[in-house]
């Protein structure tokens, strides 16, 4: 229980230290943002989807296999929305 408060404790103190990072950290923080935004991100994601597709097409028949791959293609779907809702979360700011 004790564990659980200083966890919560945390996490209602971290706005109070949001104006506190230093300029550097905040240029590193925008780079990697960049690195997981970009569209190279968006290449390997749409990549992986259509590998995805394919594997699904050829084990079909195979039900581990498939529920498998389905986790995998919903896996990147979601990852896929979070890298193109990141910049416009930060655009409303």
């Amino acid at each position: 229980m004790k564990i659980m408060f200083l966890f919560l404790l945390l996490a209602a103190a971290m706005p109070l230290f949001a104006g506190i990072v230093p300029d550097g950290l905040k240029t590193a923080a925008d780079e990697v943002q960049g690195v997981f935004t970009g569209p190279i991100v968006t290449v390997i994601l749409v990549c992986c989807l259509a590998g995805c597709g394919i594997a699904y097409a050829f084990n079909k028949d195979n039900e581990k296999m498939k529920r498998n791959i389905i986790a995998i293609a919903i896996g990147i779907l979601i990852v896929g929305a979070a890298a193109a809702t990141v910049p416009l979360i930060l655009a409303i700011k």
